[in-house]
């Protein structure tokens, strides 16, 4: 009909569809599901005409592949971005922004510097929210469709605490309602390997034994987003860690070395940029809900790493290859947590770089990060 209402029975806004069953005053969705105003094919049919004559007009327009990948690929609209002024969140703000969505940048400081710069972007508003209070969250994330979340293990390295943390979030997330799409910060349980029989139980927990607790604690915390539209994303070593975590350590003929026991194969590496867009680009394919995926921007060795800051610094850098027990006994905070770590890595070589492939990285993110131009852009840690 002339004002067709659409042929999607079950929630077609009056009047929208293009066309549909008509009856010469305008026409009912039909179609099963849920129209929102899109209906452009259907079956006008008009009323007795003079005479008594009827007739039935079919017709059928044909959507491009170009039109269908645009509408299967509609994520959210506004996303809830926690730790938006740190180093995660802060990437996956950037590249929504980029995306020309709206982002919530949750913070527990709106006051801070960081915040302030993001409440100059367009399409950002900045939002107070602790992740040790689930009220907060709740009225963080009220009017977002969509959700990036991230806790910080780090920050006094109790994986208790990260739990809840995470609970919190999953629970506020399920009071809101209306989410589309949530995208989890998340890691493998390394407990469970069997390539970690030997490794030193670091914490008993009520969940089980954690080996490398901010694995486990994260990859338990899943079970808090049961019954949300959540896709887990497992990250992998940050080459942003050598501004902090690892260090460049100055030697007697003025080149530079790292220590770490990373074995002499490849691991996933990964450049925060890439982490931003493959979240973003994770958000807006509904085909990704319910799966997990790796993030990585490149595989290489710890020696070819350093070939690779070599060039971006002009610097002689080399790797120094130990033992992971030989690191563990380093002493210092944290230090049995990185090794093993470290050990999971290396021995699940093969299934650690596989869940984070790179094809796939770029599918979902696209063109990955050049580590040399992402070095050269660094403060890094020298010593």
């Amino acid at each position: 009909g002339p004002r067709g209402e659409g042929v999607q029975a079950g929630g077609c806004p009056a009047g929208r569809g293009a066309g549909g069953v008509g009856n010469g005053r305008g026409g009912r969705c039909l179609r099963r599901g849920q129209c929102r105003g899109g209906c452009f094919g259907g079956i006008t049919r008009r009323g007795p005409a003079a005479g008594g004559s009827r007739f039935v007009l079919v017709f059928v327009v044909q959507f491009s592949p170009q039109t269908i990948s645009m509408a299967a690929s509609s994520g959210p609209s506004c996303v809830g971005v926690l730790g938006a002024t740190g180093q995660q969140g802060g990437a996956v703000l950037r590249a929504l922004v980029a995306k020309g969505v709206s982002v919530v940048a949750i913070t527990r400081n709106p006051s801070s510097e960081k915040a302030k710069v993001l409440a100059g972007l367009s399409k950002v508003e900045v939002r107070q929210a602790d992740l040790d209070d689930q009220k907060s969250l709740e009225a963080a994330f009220n009017g977002c469709d969509g959700a990036f979340v991230v806790a910080n293990f780090w920050e006094g390295m109790d994986p208790n605490k990260e739990m809840k943390q995470y609970e919190n979030c999953a629970n506020a997330l399920k009071v809101v309602g209306g989410m589309k799409h949530i995208v989890m910060s998340s890691l493998e349980d390394t407990a469970t390997n069997p390539k970690m029989a030997d490794a030193k139980v670091l914490l008993k927990h009520a969940t089980g034994d954690m080996k490398v607790p901010h694995f486990d604690a994260k990859n338990r915390s899943h079970a808090f987003f049961e019954g949300l539209p959540v896709t887990f994303l497992y990250t992998s070593c940050f080459v942003e860690n050598f501004t902090s975590f690892f260090s460049l350590n100055k030697q007697g003929d003025g080149s530079y070395q790292f220590t770490l026991p990373l074995g002499e194969g490849p691991i996933a590496w990964t450049i925060l940029e890439d982490v931003g867009k493959m979240t973003a680009g994770i958000l807006e394919t509904p085909g990704m809900i319910g799966q997990t995926v790796g993030s990585a921007s490149l595989h290489c060795s710890a020696a070819q790493l350093a070939s690779l800051m070599s060039k971006a610094t002009n610097q002689t850098i080399t790797y120094q290859c130990v033992p992971w027990d030989t690191f563990a006994a380093f002493g210092f905070p944290g230090a049995e947590e990185l090794a093993q770590m470290f050990k999971f890595f290396t021995d699940n070589e093969k299934e650690f770089l596989a869940i984070r492939d790179l094809k796939r990285c770029q599918e979902l993110g696209g063109p990955l990060g050049d580590p040399v131009t992402t070095f050269q852009g660094l403060p890094l840690k020298y010593a």
